[in-house]
């Protein structure tokens, strides 16, 4: 359980979305350091998301299991989009003229770039259905508190980590240039694997 949730985690963080490119625009733009800033934002509003998601599945675990149902298939839909998405987004790509943030002179505060994360993701109600589409296919009404807590922890530290990381790399002219090669082929590959994993919800939640 723990490593298909890691897995799913990082895909979330690898497809294209608002987080991904808020830390790639401030690391890209304003330097490693807020492109850090941003990705600790990012972390801090998913505990918010994990915290009340954790809680509230609980409840429609003991009392509306067609509820929980109709959540597990709504969540299956958004890994699917999020995959469609990643794979239709290559086909419209143009080449960004990304450059190294290295020599980019700060115009942000640390404040600032944590800010931009941090409401990037608490206002997007997409993350809200990913921790829905996620907790629902791992929690059951047998699952301890402490397990659920483990997840919701492991979800922001995959997903965190993975834009703390981003941040660092992406301020380098290396991993520009080999970005801008590859993007393409990583978008669609992970695109593919996010619509695998939603096919696997679909068939647990009909069969």
């Amino acid at each position: 359980m723990f490593l298909q949730i890691f897995l799913i985690g990082i895909l979330a963080g690898l497809s294209p979305g608002s987080d991904f490119f808020i830390v790639m625009k401030n690391s890209l733009g304003y330097g490693k350091k807020i492109g850090i800033a941003s990705a600790i934002g990012v972390g801090t509003a998913l505990i918010i998301h994990a915290s009340y998601t954790i809680l509230g599945l609980a409840l429609i675990l003991q009392k509306y299991i067609y509820v929980f149902k109709f959540i597990q298939i709504s969540g299956a839909c958004y890994l699917a989009f999020l995959g469609i998405q990643a794979i239709i987004s290559t086909f419209s790509l143009k080449g960004e003229n990304f450059e190294s943030s290295e020599t980019v002179s700060e115009s942000k505060t640390f404040l600032q770039g944590f800010k931009n994360g941090f409401l990037c993701n608490i206002l997007n109600p997409k993350t809200f259905l990913f921790f829905l589409s996620i907790f629902s296919q791992f929690i059951t009404s047998n699952t301890p508190i402490w397990v659920e807590c483990i997840y919701g922890l492991e979800i922001v530290l995959t997903i965190g980590g993975w834009f703390v990381f981003l941040s660092v790399m992406i301020s380098t002219k290396f991993f520009c240039r080999i970005y801008k090669k590859c993007r393409k082929w990583l978008d669609r590959f992970f695109g593919g694997l996010l619509l695998y994993f939603a096919s696997i919800i679909f068939k647990s939640v009909f069969k």
